[in-house]
């Protein structure tokens, strides 16, 4: 593998960690070939990933090399915001989802990584823009109809909501921040997910 786009929101970015690695850059950080392009923007649902995600990496990979696509969103798609409605509908988010992935599929080698559990006696959160309730029942939902998801679609799927749901340090490193992103501990245990599974050691070797 020569290069890898890791498309999502502000987990995918690393937001939160206090020495700016993120969940990536500590995944990566030993292989120094490997050409990543974090593509995570904050606050990131499905809908706004389908309308993005394939001009940006298309700029980035070329033909000539090996290359490979992550993809890593959801919890977002959950989120009431305050005074409206739920961001992305869990209908509408398995729609969107499969329409993203089914291209990505048919173009490169993807991945698909899950979202993650927060702190909701942190609730709600001040995003800066707006006002998001997150609620780990709703996540839990639509983690579960990913997987189902990516079964049927035979794209490797990595359930990190029910690991990090009983994993001490993540829950500890959110809640010393601010009840969704960790700071570089709870980052250190989401790497070791995802560097030990095997789908994602398949592709980057």
């Amino acid at each position: 593998m020569d290069r890898l786009c890791l498309i999502g929101d502000s987990i995918t970015h690393g937001t939160g960690d206090d020495l700016r690695l993120g969940w990536s850059g500590i995944v990566f950080q030993n292989r120094p070939r490997l050409t990543i392009y974090n593509l995570g923007i904050r606050a990131d649902t499905s809908e706004l990933i389908e309308h993005r995600w394939h001009h940006e990496a298309k700029a980035r990979l070329p033909v000539q090399q090996q290359c490979g696509l992550i993809f890593s969103f959801g919890t977002n798609d959950s989120a009431l915001e305050i005074g409206k409605d739920i961001r992305v509908d869990l209908e509408k988010s398995l729609n969107f989802s499969k329409n993203i992935l089914t291209n990505a599929q048919e173009w490169l080698p993807t991945l698909w990584i899950g979202p993650i559990p927060i702190i909701e006696d942190m609730q709600p959160f001040n995003s800066g823009a707006g006002l998001y309730e997150f609620n780990n029942s709703r996540i839990s939902s639509y983690n579960k109809a990913y997987q189902e998801l990516a079964v049927s679609m035979n794209i490797p799927y990595l359930d990190i909501f029910t690991p990090l749901s009983a994993n001490q340090f993540w829950r500890d490193s959110q809640r010393s921040n601010d009840g969704i992103h960790p700071k570089h501990l709870g980052y250190q245990e989401l790497a070791s997910l995802i560097g030990s599974w095997q789908p994602f050691q398949k592709l980057v070797t």
